[in-house]
């Protein structure tokens, strides 16, 4: 995908003042059906899944058997014994992989079929403050009202002339967004519609490096960013989204053995003191004495907030808000 189309500080400031248009189609997308598909995110996500009604949307997070966090994304309740679920990009094949080898040798009477459609459907997310001005320009049978389609609810419905459009309501940049998944060979054409469409309201494409400057904003994480091969769920700041009260889930005792000890290092959102200093990623976090606390993971200048932002991952010992950390 475009890193950006030109100035990414100007795509930035695009979704936080108008519209802005992202290509998010490389992210995987698998097709659950069955009577059991409850039972199976239940099991593979951290956080709870048996209720989640028709016609909402679930962020969850995977770990594996150790506890390190393995993928994340979103899950949403299409109809009856029908969702879809989202993984990172760099994670399609392997959830893929994952969700077979759990339906295939641990839970054969599971009833699930799971087939892997990313490359069948162009996934757009249209994110910024008049992202429902512009949506509501292209369809005329889904109700886009901030009553009728909650934040974090899916409807399916015709996106400029395009039937059987997937539309969610859905944030990765803080602002109000919708990301709509449509069949792919309709996709460069739903694409220029919404350009075309949103012409008077500033609309314009922006591409993965402002995205990433837009959630790091926000505080959301990215999986293989902000994690590592030994980042257990409570060291990804994702404790909120760990069920320890759940009967059972891939990773749950390692989870309960860290939740118990407080091991382990923290996710935290850095400040740097001087605020046009933006730290390597990578760069390391020491203690006093020279050794090694922590390093940053993810680090960009904000054009909205006109200073430095950084995530880290430190020890628990330097993680209360507050604490100055030498980089």
């Amino acid at each position: 995908r475009p890193e950006h189309y030109g100035d990414p500080a100007a795509e930035v400031r695009r979704v936080r003042e108008s519209v802005g248009i992202i290509d998010v189609t490389p992210l995987g997308k698998i097709d659950l059906r069955g009577p059991d598909v409850p039972k199976l995110l239940n099991h593979l996500y951290t956080n709870k899944w048996m209720k989640l009604p028709i016609g909402k949307v679930r962020y969850g997070a995977m770990v594996s058997d150790d506890g390190v966090v393995m993928d994340d994304g979103v899950t949403a309740h299409l109809g009856e014994d029908h969702y879809l679920m989202t993984t990172t990009t760099s994670g399609a094949g392997r959830v893929w992989d994952w969700i077979e080898e759990w339906l295939q040798t641990f839970h054969p009477e599971w009833q699930v079929h799971a087939t892997p459609v990313t490359t069948a459907y162009t996934s757009i997310n249209i994110a910024g403050p008049h992202s429902r001005t512009l949506l509501s320009r292209l369809t005329d049978d889904v109700d886009l009202s901030s009553d009728a389609f909650k934040y974090m609810e899916v409807r399916t419905g015709t996106v400029a002339g395009v039937k059987n459009t997937i539309l969610w309501r859905i944030g990765f940049t803080g602002e109000l967004s919708y990301e709509i998944h449509v069949p792919a060979a309709y996709g460069l054409h739903v694409w220029e519609t919404l350009l075309e469409a949103g012409k008077d309201l500033g609309v314009g494409p922006f591409g993965i490096e402002a995205q990433r400057v837009l959630r790091l904003e926000t505080g959301h994480l990215i999986v293989g960013q902000d994690t590592d091969g030994l980042t257990k769920a409570y060291s990804a700041g994702l404790d909120w989204a760990v069920k320890l009260d759940k009967d059972d889930f891939v990773g749950k005792p390692e989870l309960l053995w860290q939740q118990q000890n407080q091991a382990g290092p923290r996710l935290v959102a850095v400040q740097p003191v001087d605020p046009n200093v933006v730290p390597y990623e990578a760069s390391q976090i020491i203690y006093p004495d020279g050794t090694i606390a922590g390093r940053i993971t993810s680090s960009r200048f904000s054009p909205t907030l006109n200073r430095s932002i950084a995530l880290a991952q430190v020890d628990s010992s330097l993680s209360s808000p507050g604490t100055l950390l030498d980089v």
